[in-house]
């Protein structure tokens, strides 16, 4: 388990079957053992063969393969060094519940005041005392995803689980020897986990915590066994100058779980319109803003990571660009590469394939507006689209919240088990879950996060496939308070066409949104504070080569 001092992180693997650290010696054998393996290379070990000890002696692999349901209660201490800590040195109660197949709820009750932490398959939220709950994003999100994974048997099959292992290398734990393995769940996502050299069980795990916040370590202790399976009693989890002291009083494995466990509370009573009726009415709606769209440009940074043929990431390169609104569509125009202004022939050549590809789609809009069928149709084509997404999906858990700064919508949404797909794009779309934030005013998104949740194939598998836990964020930004606009993009993707295997992972930052109407200039396209992380517009966005106010191109 893991958990941060003021509760606001909680995570620990659902078959965390630790050893007692009784009877390890403090004397002098057990000091020449230590000095021994200390002096020992580590080469002879690899994460998975660590990683199987561990599973072996936790039970085993199939039995914990078995756990669907795991629950945890017990008192919990908190002991903190700060004056400023409302809960220094108070006592409360203290509950993890974990369901497969990636599902997590824990709890820290302290006289009345609540601090939650939790995953739901879809989404991941947070509450602290008073404060409202709260739906997670950036890397808040990402992290409590990849805990959501960890702790439901991610060690089993680390390839399945999308977990990278590497072995750092020895370290002494509380005087134990121990290997320290690294886990890697996402770019920038890291846990580290040490297990005892000679019980092969986790003594200690550490994860950093979000937005710099300080490193919270964990330690296990007094280990006992439950339906077969060890289990820790006592739990210390340090961040910062705090310190909780968990005693484990009951341990339940596979009794029953109502997935509304891990649902968003919902405190706000006002009543909610129908998911499928307010994406309607998005749909609909789309025709005005791009009728407001259209008379904005801004800056576009882009940020790619560089890959190799084994999929290693070899370095980055970023774009920036200037970008038009034609329609629904997004016109481009590169202006510099590594902070470098085109020159000569390539900026020649670009300003061409630009004009080009802008006159094009105006050319095919003016047709459009020119022709009522082809509108119908389009029209028709967009109602399918809908219509295919909301008989592939579920959508579960609508709540309302504020985000940045304005009030809005949000709801769950992933696979509908009881419908069959009858299209390539129902199948795909099925793969899919996440969380979505709406403007209910407005009716646009403010905010988007999508995951497959299963390897999405087209032409079973023959053709191409997209892996699972691809995954992409994209979010917008009120300007001048008249139209919601991009304001970043961030994509990771790992794919396969034919037998040629690549991956993706880029960063979209909007900024400098500028009317051509008034040629004013509004400002960053969002106001964002420090360490809002990843799924947010950088607080200060590096320096972008100068560009003239635009002119509309003709």
């Amino acid at each position: 388990m893991t958990e941060g001092a003021n509760g606001q992180r909680v995570s620990r693997q659902h078959e965390t079957s630790r050893f007692a650290r009784a009877g390890a010696s403090r004397f002098g054998f057990g000091a020449l053992a230590l000095f021994f393996f200390a002096a020992l290379p580590c080469s002879a070990q690899t994460p998975q063969k660590i990683i199987d000890e561990y599973l072996r002696v936790a039970g085993g692999a199939k039995v914990l393969a078995r756990i669907q349901t795991l629950t945890v209660a017990g008192s919990v201490r908190i002991e903190s060094k700060s004056v400023s800590d409302e809960d220094a040195d108070q006592a409360g109660s203290y509950s993890l519940i974990v369901k497969a197949p990636n599902k997590f709820y824990s709890e820290t009750l302290i006289s009345g005041s609540r601090t939650v932490a939790a995953y739901n398959g879809k989404s991941a939220w947070a509450q602290s005392g008073s404060i409202a709950p709260q739906t997670l994003i950036g890397s808040e999100e990402s992290a409590a995803e990849a805990t959501a994974r960890y702790l439901n048997g991610g060690l089993l099959n680390l390839k399945r689980n999308r977990i990278n292992a590497r072995l750092v290398g020895t370290q002494d734990v509380n005087g134990l020897a121990t290997y320290h393995l690294e886990l890697a769940f996402a770019p920038g996502v890291i846990r580290d986990v040490f297990f005892d050299v000679a019980t092969h069980l986790i003594v200690r795990e550490t994860v950093p915590g979000a937005a710099g916040a300080a490193v919270e370590q964990i330690d296990y202790f007094d280990y006992q066994p439950a339906s077969g399976i060890e289990e820790p009693r006592r739990i210390e989890i340090r961040r910062g100058d705090s310190v909780h002291r968990i005693s484990v009083a009951r341990v339940e494995i596979n009794t029953a779980v109502n997935d509304s466990t891990f649902n968003f509370p919902r405190a706000d009573t006002r009543p909610l319109p129908e998911i499928g009726q307010l994406l309607r009415d998005m749909n609909r709606n789309q025709k005005a803003i791009e009728e407001v769209q259209k008379l904005y440009t801004c800056h576009l940074n882009v940020e790619e990571e560089k890959i190799d043929s084994n999929g290693q990431a070899t370095g980055r390169e970023t774009k920036d660009y200037d970008v038009y609104y034609v329609g629904e569509n997004e016109v481009r125009r590169l202006l510099a590469k590594d902070g470098k202004p085109l020159e000569g022939d390539e900026k020649k050549k670009e300003e061409e394939r630009f004009n080009k590809e802008f006159d094009d789609l105006k050319k095919k809009q003016a047709e459009l507006a020119n022709d009522p069928k082809k509108q119908a149709k389009e029209e028709e084509k967009e109602d399918e689209q809908i219509s295919d997404f909301l008989r592939a999906e579920q959508f579960t858990n609508p709540r309302r919240e504020v985000f940045r700064g304005h009030e809005v919508i949000v709801f769950d949404f992933g696979p509908n088990p009881d419908y069959k797909p009858r299209s390539l794009a129902e199948k795909i779309v099925q793969k899919l879950g996440g969380v979505v934030w709406v403007d209910e005013q407005a009716r646009d998104v403010a905010r988007l996060e999508a995951r497959f949740n299963d390897t999405a194939k087209i032409g079973g598998g023959i053709v191409g496939s997209l892996s699972k836990g691809s995954n992409l964020v994209f979010e917008q930004a009120r300007i001048n308070e008249e139209v919601w606009l991009p304001s970043y993009a961030e994509v990771h993707a790992s794919a396969r066409i034919a037998f040629v295997k690549f991956k993706q992972n880029e960063i979209d930052r909007y900024s400098d949104y500028r009317k051509f109407s008034s040629e004013v200039r509004l400002g960053v396209s969002a106001p964002i504070t420090d360490g809002a992380g990843p799924g947010a517009p950088a607080a200060n966005p590096p320096a972008q080569p100068e560009t003239p106010v635009p002119q509309k191109p003709q």
